[in-house]
């Protein structure tokens, strides 16, 4: 122990250089460990840093010394210890005779060990109790005073040294959100470029948009269903910016364009070193999305394994990253959205049914476009006018026989589709007639032999095997059915069990 009070400063000021620009947890508290073993001589010492507001303490104590069983967590619940909590609600600084005092929660576990007393003392700075550090000893000798003033002196250059690294911490993590803030909106850009209006004429839109409207001002979880190319993100979106999160960036996430392995990684982000290739730490969009809107597309796409995950955070509310230790806290809300029925994956144990019934609070449907055939010339008007501006090209006429045809059509890729659709025509047919001809053949459907109306599922029928034949009975790829359909390759293997459509046949030999 120092002696003299010109040594008792420089030892405190020793102490204070050598910690205070430590900006990791794992580097401050083993340098706090280093330094004050030749002054204590203690038998163990841990840390607990203080988290108002949630169930446990973030603990530390290093492989040195005597080891405790059940003692390796990195959180500590407050229950735990009544030493811990009394010190730091009376910020006083506490010796605890475990064979002679009163019986605590820890005395058995720590006097199986040897242990017989320990001091405990509050980290302050301002008014804050950021934890506290104790250090333990097997011997019964009575603390010294002197001892006991040194160690809250020491405790007060420790608690700065804590505050600046929890400093830190959230100057790191601000950044590294940001960073991944832009990274996505870069992403993005082109999709908030375009217009993000709905337009609707028939009563089935009219009543979902009355929906969306009323739960758009909550925080209610949303769960739309319906066939893909609905425009299922963009009443997403409308939700979002009709709700007092609008202030904030909305997050998308493509269930099924992520990676397997990595979903957990894109979701709720991991640290570095914490499996081969992570260079960095990531922050994921859960963390992103804090006090936002987080939009999960096509839900029914997520393994089994991350299911587990979501569902315990969306309960919560809490979560940490791969690799990681600390429990961070998010305040998100939740939009889904699938093509799938999760009904009938619940039942084939392909979807947890408690996430399910926690996804699908308030569900919407959106209707395919083929029971909305009012919003047809609406938005075939609208997509008009985009790609002529987009493109640089004078608008195509489109006659009766046409539009009869477009009416008609089951849009198997629904609004997508049409959009896609309106895309070709402007190219192929630019300031020229539009015969239904010309819509039959740039559809890919057949064309009827006389004017008879075909059911919707026939018409349907026939485009799709129109497809399957000129992709010699492949449906997935860049060049498969699927997309040529406009559609996803689950949602043409429904139609296609749907309408009985068999693929062998179409299969080139």
């Amino acid at each position: 122990m120092p002696s003299t009070e010109i040594e008792k400063f420089q030892t405190l000021l020793n102490i204070n250089n050598a910690i205070i620009h430590q900006r990791s947890r794992e580097g401050l508290f083993r340098e706090i460990t280093a330094l004050l073993q030749p002054l204590f001589h203690f038998d163990r010492i841990s840390v607990v840093l203080n988290r108002p507001g949630k169930l446990a303490w973030d603990y530390f104590s290093p492989a040195i010394g005597v080891l405790v069983p059940g003692t390796h967590q990195n959180t500590m619940p407050p229950e735990k210890s009544l030493v811990l909590v009394r010190a730091m609600t009376e910020r006083s600084t506490i010796v605890a005779d475990l064979v002679h005092g009163p019986v605590l929660p820890e005395s058995a576990m720590l006097r199986k060990v040897g242990l017989k007393w320990f001091i405990c003392v509050p980290l302050l700075m301002r008014d804050s109790v950021l934890g506290t550090v104790q250090i333990f000893y097997k011997n019964a000798a009575v603390p010294d005073t002197e001892k006991i003033a040194l160690l809250e002196q020491v405790a007060q250059q420790i608690a700065l040294a804590v505050n600046n690294m929890l400093a830190y911490e959230e100057l790191e993590r601000i950044k590294d959100s940001l960073v991944e803030e832009k990274s996505y909106l870069a992403r993005e850009i082109e999709t908030l470029k375009e217009s993000q209006d709905i337009l609707y004429a028939c009563p089935a839109m009219e009543q979902v948009m009355q929906t969306v409207k009323n739960v758009a001002t909550t925080d209610t979880t949303v769960l739309l269903t319906g066939e893909t190319g609905t425009g299922k993100d963009i009443l997403a979106r409308f939700i979002h910016r009709s709700s007092p999160r609008s202030e904030h960036t909305y997050i998308k996430v493509n269930c099924a364009a992520l990676v397997p392995t990595l979903i957990e990684s894109e979701l709720f982000g991991h640290e570095k070193g914490s499996f081969t290739g992570a260079a960095a730490r990531k922050i994921g969009r859960f963390e992103i999305a804090d006090k936002s809107t987080l939009f999960l597309d096509e839900i029914g796409e997520l393994p089994t394994t991350t299911q587990a995950k979501l569902l315990q955070v969306l309960q919560e509310q809490e979560f940490e990253r791969v690799g990681g230790t600390e429990t961070i806290r998010t305040d998100v809300r939740i939009i889904a959205a699938t093509n799938q029925n999760l009904r009938t994956m619940v039942a084939e144990k392909k979807f947890r049914e408690d996430l399910f019934y926690r996804l699908n609070i308030f569900p919407v449907h959106v209707p395919p476009l083929r029971e909305r055939r009012e919003d047809i010339p609406l938005l075939g008007r609208h997509f008009a006018d985009r790609f002529c501006a987009k493109l640089h090209r004078p608008r195509p006429h489109f006659d009766k026989s046409a539009v009869d045809i477009l009416l008609r059509y089951v849009w198997p890729g629904n609004v997508r589709e049409l959009q896609n659709f309106i895309e070709r025509v402007i190219i192929l047919k630019s300031d020229q007639t539009v015969t239904g001809k010309d819509i039959t053949a740039i559809l890919n459907i057949a064309a009827a032999h006389d004017d008879a109306v075909v059911t919707l599922a026939d018409a349907e029928r026939q485009h799709i095997e129109k497809a399957l034949k000129t992709c010699g009975g492949v449906i997935a790829g860049p060049r498969g059915a699927a997309a040529q359909l406009g559609m996803k390759r689950a949602t043409l293997q429904y139609r296609l069990k749907k309408l009985g459509i068999r693929v062998d046949l179409h299969r080139k030999t």
